[in-house]
């Protein structure tokens, strides 16, 4: 016969009986050559290769405002329909704040799985159909979980529930050291979760993938502030219900980093985790509305603070003038095209992923509900400022235990880990400002600085913190934004490959399976060939 192409010479249909017979000749070449006996290797995705070997547990969940939210009474999602967003439909994702409140939150609001996509944006939504339509998990070799937490509640208590869910999984109910743990692919907040998951109990798992998950993220300080909008509706992600997130906490920097002199370059370190900056710089209107804007008003800020006496006015995004920023060494080039696409990564990224600029067409990132309001009387400010020294505290406290430890990595007890970051769309890097005292002003955040990131995280603070080891090959950039990176199935293939290689070569399986100093050779090797550098 004629030479055929090499898909058709790998269907096992020639192989069959029934070729044999239609044809006449039941004689097969007495050897393959070599390059026909790997062509099926060699056609195969990354990921297509990973699936066939990939088995045992398998456990997907999203970021900050990326699982499903159902209401107890009713089962109706409330986190995030359609409806909501158009206004058709009420809801309240408010958290009270005292500690009660959200231990007691599944009798009103419980998780029921990752969001895995709006409308068109597909967050995981494919990466789930393929996982589930492989042949390991058709045979029941692999089993694919689908995860969801509240993110709304304290990062201590997600984790705790991570751990538990992760434990009660079949890998770990036996006793073999060998198949033991669950592999993990986490994105966004999700990874910190699991972060400090993974250090309370590394033996649950059999492998990380993180995914945008930031070290730190100051794009939040504009939702607590300004609040937020879901698709149209204003009113659900207020001021008032950021604040009440307990997570919307825990991706504040700690070294203070954010706010640089415009003319100056001059940096001003805040301490976001000291309650009284919190009211001398108007981070939240629960605590103190913020100043009027320097650019509104034009008068000096000290006759303002004489004149105004802190009068609650509206807190309003009024655009990211980051083309006229200069900052050559950190901001990327403002081209028409890199302006196009960090427009466009926004656009996409407004429902999950807080902004502090404004939107695409001139909305405001927030509405002017809850930035009208002051706190009623002294009595409510002093709640919310007793919640928020405690929240504080308990968020650094967690930030802390997220660090890597050392005697996990001398009893080679932490899993192999890959990282996928974004660094091809435009992120906030920081917020010029005219003085230190503008940053309680209202237009703190209208004239930002970009550096590379996925639109969301930057690419460096995407990175694992010092101390983790990356696995050879296994840090991998994507050009997709922060939304939709889990879309990006080569670069989530090229990760599940690099961690069943190092778990194969004994990674996180203890000193007694011989792996006695491999983790300590990782990070020499994570910088060879086959790994990229964030920029």
């Amino acid at each position: 016969m004629p030479q055929l192409p090499k898909p058709l010479k790998r269907h096992s249909f020639f192989l069959s009986e029934s070729f044999q017979n239609a044809f006449g000749d039941t004689t097969l070449p007495a050897t393959i050559p070599e390059a026909d006996a790997t062509a099926k290797d060699d056609t195969l995705s990354d990921l297509d290769r990973a699936l066939e070997t990939l088995t045992g547990d398998v456990v997907v969940l999203g970021g900050y405002r990326g699982s499903v939210l159902r209401s107890t009474k009713t089962n109706r999602q409330v986190w995030v329909p359609v409806k909501v967003g158009l206004n058709i439909r009420k809801v309240n994702l408010e958290v009270g704040l005292g500690p009660e409140d959200e231990e007691r939150m599944e009798e009103t609001i419980y998780p029921s799985g990752m969001l895995k996509n709006i409308g068109p944006v597909d967050i995981s939504k494919r990466l789930f159909k393929r996982l589930r339509e492989c042949e390991n998990a058709r045979t029941g070799k692999l089993r694919v979980w689908d995860y969801g937490y509240d993110w709304r509640l304290s990062p201590h208590l997600l984790s705790r529930k991570l751990n538990g869910y992760i434990e009660n999984l079949p890998s770990n109910q036996g006793t073999a050291v060998e198949g033991r743990g669950a592999l993990v692919i986490a994105h966004s907040l999700g990874g910190l979760i699991t972060r400090h998951a993974v250090n309370q109990r590394p033996e649950l798992y059999s492998g990380v993938i993180f995914a945008g998950t930031p070290q730190r993220c100051i794009n939040v300080l504009g939702p607590i502030r300004n609040g937020d909008a879901v698709l149209f509706n204003e009113k659900v992600l207020t001021a008032q219900v950021n604040f009440s997130l307990r997570t919307s906490f825990v991706f504040l920097p700690e070294d203070g980093f954010c706010f640089i002199n415009k003319t100056t370059g001059e940096e001003f370190p805040v301490d976001f985790y000291d309650p009284s900056q919190w009211a001398k710089y108007c981070w939240s209107p629960c605590i103190e509305p913020a100043l009027p804007a320097l650019s509104a008003r034009g008068g000096a800020l000290g006759s303002l603070r004489e004149l105004s006496g802190r009068i609650p006015t509206p807190l309003r995004s009024r655009g990211n003038s980051g083309a006229s920023d200069t900052r050559p060494s950190q901001s990327p080039t403002h081209s028409p095209v890199a302006e196009a696409a960090r427009r466009v990564e926004v656009a996409n990224d407004r429902t999950l992923a807080p902004q502090m600029g404004t939107l695409p067409g001139g909305g405001s990132s927030g509405g002017g509900q809850a930035q009208q309001q002051s706190p009623a009387h002294v009595a409510d400010r002093e709640r919310n400022l007793a919640y928020l020294a405690r929240t504080l505290e308990e968020t650094k406290r967690f930030r802390a235990e997220t660090a890597h430890r050392p005697e996990h990595t001398a009893a080679n007890a932490y899993p192999p880990l890959a990282v996928i970051y974004g660094k091809d769309v435009p992120t906030v890097y920081a917020a010029h400002v005219a003085s230190r005292e503008a940053i309680a002003c209202a237009d703190a955040y209208d004239n930002l600085v970009f550096a590379s990131g996925d639109g969301v995280v930057l690419a460096r603070e995407a990175q694992l913190p010092p101390g983790y080891d990356v696995i050879r090959g296994g840090r991998i950039s994507t050009d997709r934004g922060h939304i939709t990176m889990l879309g990006d199935l080569e670069a989530v293939g090229r990760a599940l490959l690099a961690v069943k290689r190092g778990r194969r070569k004994g990674i996180g399986l203890g000193l007694s399976a011989g792996a006695t100093g491999l983790r300590r050779g990782t990070k020499a090797r994570a910088g060879s060939a086959g790994d990229s550098s964030p920029q």
